[in-house]
């Protein structure tokens, strides 16, 4: 755990890669009540189950100046910090810790492959899908480049910043960063992918061998097209001559790029009295009715059974190989909540650059097997109380289905501590990789305890951000 000062900010970083594996606790600013919202422990149950020797940063507090941002790449996560820490609410700091990723992660995300997220929106107490999903469209099935749309549709309606300060970090890290250990381990188990092109090869492997964890990565090509996007926004893609040139790699009509929509849905909901937890809800699933009929139908059984029972008709293991995916989330102090996975449909996509971009080429999916964003929300009072994002590891063998992963453990732990909760839950191996923050408030004293757990085998950073107020 690290912890810093700067300008009246005050972070409290748990970092699963730098960390022991053992729970953090925080300082305790008061005595808090043991009576606690009985949902708000299911949250933690659902992404517990999964977690494996997850670090956990706990602390208590009634001020309204907390909030926390985790991503399955540690930059990422500290972008999110960055932006919050300049008064950016949920969707600012999601928007571009997403940009980041697709610089420091581009095995997993990108600006020519999408993504899905589940947001909330706390003055309106409104919950909803953001479906950007990179569609097979081109030769080979060749991905529709939804990311950019996407992010730029989550910032506009959730952020407060311009959308050029949601990009310029990213675009300083295209410049030059360091290989995190989250793309080191995609490089060393991936990067023979990158081998047979020319411009992917003299990026990610310059000796003939994958760069390792801290070696320099400069991606000059990739830091113009982002200076684009900067300045340009998203026509730099749907309708400029980076779309073009994005079109013509991917075999796919260019028309059909500059008219690509995200689309905001509902969501497919499980009701946990005055509390609710909200999966994506996508066209290609019926995702809400059988989450709803599969909870329904095990009432009355035990915690753990019936959030078996609902796991199994969401088809908690699926057939082929799942496409890798990397996740965020944000609770911002505004308790706004925003929950992203990502996805480029195969590790590092197609394996070829667009050229002149600094892009790897993405390749489509037709569903969210590589993910599962998951938000539980208050919508009496406007509370984010759980963002958690589960995603497919790429190399898990047959799909994980992580949203019947998420739901396998709801709620195993329904009158246990959250600290122990986690400790009894969490699972020392299994597909998937989540990342998350849950909190609960006490009903007599409305104090409010959270912790963030970030996932170790991604390589997770979890950031507790507190502010003056």
């Amino acid at each position: 755990m690290t912890e810093t000062s700067l300008l009246g900010l005050r972070t409290v970083s748990s970092s699963a890669h730098r960390g022991t594996g053992q729970p953090v606790k925080m300082p305790v600013r008061a005595p808090h009540s043991t009576r606690r919202i009985w949902q708000g422990l299911g949250a933690i149950a659902i992404a517990a189950s999964l977690v494996g020797g997850c670090v956990n940063t706990k602390y208590r507090t009634g001020a309204p100046s907390q909030s926390f941002v985790a991503a399955d790449e540690p930059r990422a996560a500290e972008i999110g910090r960055d932006i919050i820490a300049q008064g950016g609410k949920a969707g600012d700091a999601a928007t571009a810790m997403a940009m980041a990723m697709a610089v420091t992660l581009p095995s997993r995300v990108g600006m020519t492959g999408g993504g899905v997220c589940v947001v909330f929106d706390a003055a309106k107490k409104e919950t909803r899908t953001l479906d950007f999903l990179p569609r097979p469209a081109g030769t080979g099935g060749a991905a529709l480049p939804g990311f950019l749309r996407g992010v730029y549709a989550l910032q506009a309606a959730t952020g407060a910043m311009r959308w050029e300060q949601t990009v310029v970090l990213a675009e300083q890290l295209a410049r030059s960063t360091p290989v995190s250990r989250a793309l080191a381990r995609d490089l060393a188990d991936s990067g023979a992918r990158l081998a047979a092109d020319p411009e992917a090869r003299r990026v990610f492997l310059p000796s003939g061998a994958p760069l390792a964890e801290g070696a320099p990565l400069s991606q000059p090509e990739l830091a113009a097209t982002l200076s684009q996007v900067r300045r340009s926004g998203i026509a730099a893609m749907y309708g400029g001559p980076l779309g073009g040139a994005v079109a013509q790699a991917a075999a796919i009509d260019p028309a059909t790029v500059r008219g690509f929509q995200p689309r905001w849905t509902g969501t497919a909901a499980i009701p946990l009295g005055i509390v609710s937890m909200h999966f994506a809800q996508l066209p290609e699933t019926d995702n809400g009715a059988a989450l709803t009929a599969a909870w329904n139908a095990a009432a009355g059984l035990p915690s753990d059974q019936r959030a078996a029972r609902v796991a199994q008709a969401l088809g908690a293991t699926g057939s082929g190989a799942s496409a890798p995916g990397a996740g965020l989330v944000v609770i911002d102090h505004e308790e706004n909540g925003v929950a992203c996975s990502f996805t480029m449909g195969a590790p590092f996509g197609s394996g070829r650059m667009v050229p002149g971009t600094g892009l790897l080429a993405a390749r489509g999916v037709d569903g969210a097997g590589f993910g599962a964003p998951a938000l539980l929300t208050n919508a009496i009072v406007g509370r984010t109380q759980f963002a958690g994002a589960a995603s497919a590891a790429g190399n898990d063998g047959p799909a994980a289905a992580p949203a019947a992963l998420l739901t396998a453990a709801l709620p195993a732990a329904l009158d246990k501590e959250p600290g122990a909760a986690i400790r009894v839950s969490r699972a020392t191996n299994g597909p998937g990789r989540t990342t998350f923050v849950t909190c609960q408030t006490s009903m007599e004293s409305g104090w409010k305890e959270c912790q963030i757990a970030a996932d170790p085998r991604a390589h997770a950073l979890g950031i507790l951000v507190e502010t003056e107020r």
